[in-house]
């Protein structure tokens, strides 16, 4: 019994040992479009895991030799052995690579549709429930309205009888001399902006910082800068190849005017 109880604790201190040679490292996860958040790494070895940051930033305790797991819903799994020639400038830098989704199988059915919208709509029967609200003069797929566009209806809202059939709403003079109506679409139009501001900073920082040489912590500053220029929606409607030519030429002025 003694000599069992002297091996345990042997093992013990030698399983203890091992696991306090460890390190934490710190690492940060990237794919094409940028950093990678949520994304599980795991030490296969101690079975011990972590989730990146919004930022792709990761801390992990690792020794030589350790197994590491990084698995993502977005991304095919990567696995690979720690070791300290992995890391540049004491830390990890991990590309994955986005999935393709594929249809494996297509079914081809024979159908009544011409391939014109106006002609084939008509084709399409309604459900009763949309048939009800229709007649009742109500939409049937109604959009859900954001607070900001509730407060504008509002503003507008309410109507007075002048003349011959003649509908003006008393809500709207009442808010439109008072300034609230350009106070409301100028909220709507800085909030819109500071969605697709937001969405930028978190599609396209590894870009912007390692492409166009931007400091991490100015980002945020380069992109409202950018905003003002006219051509800033034009450009975030055109897609990607737009935007990364957009953000190229706010890069120079950007710069220029930081100097």
């Amino acid at each position: 019994m003694q000599k069992l109880l002297l091996k345990t604790l042997l093992l013990s201190i030698f399983c203890f040992s091992v696991y306090a040679q460890r390190i934490e490292i710190s690492g940060v996860l990237t794919d094409k479009l940028g950093n990678i958040a949520d994304a599980h790494i795991v030490n296969k070895t101690t079975k011990q895991g972590t989730f990146s940051k919004l930022n792709g930033e990761f801390k992990i305790k690792v020794q030589p030799d350790d197994v590491i797991v990084i698995s993502s819903v977005q991304h095919h799994n990567q696995t690979f052995t720690y070791s300290k020639s992995a890391l540049t400038n004491n830390q990890l830098k991990i590309f994955l690579y986005l999935k393709d989704y594929l249809l494996e199988e297509v079914e081809v059915r024979k159908t009544d549709l011409q391939g014109i919208l106006s002609n084939d709509s008509k084709s399409i029967g309604k459900s009763n429930r949309q048939e009800v609200m229709e007649n009742l003069g109500f939409d049937p797929f109604p959009k859900k309205m954001s607070k900001i566009d509730r407060e504008i209806k509002t503003a507008y809202a309410g109507g007075v009888q002048i003349g011959l059939g003649a509908m003006v709403s008393l809500d709207y003079i009442i808010n439109s001399m008072s300034g609230r109506i350009d106070m409301l679409e100028k909220q709507k139009k800085l909030l819109e902006n500071e969605k697709k501001l937001k969405y930028m900073e978190y599609t396209y920082r590894h870009f912007i910082t390692k492409s166009l040489n931007i400091d991490s912590s100015q980002v945020a500053r380069f992109l409202y800068f950018s905003h003002f220029d006219t051509k800033f929606n034009e450009s975030f409607n055109g897609g990607d190849i737009k935007i990364i030519h957009f953000l190229k030429e706010q890069a120079v002025l950007f710069k220029k005017d930081s100097l």
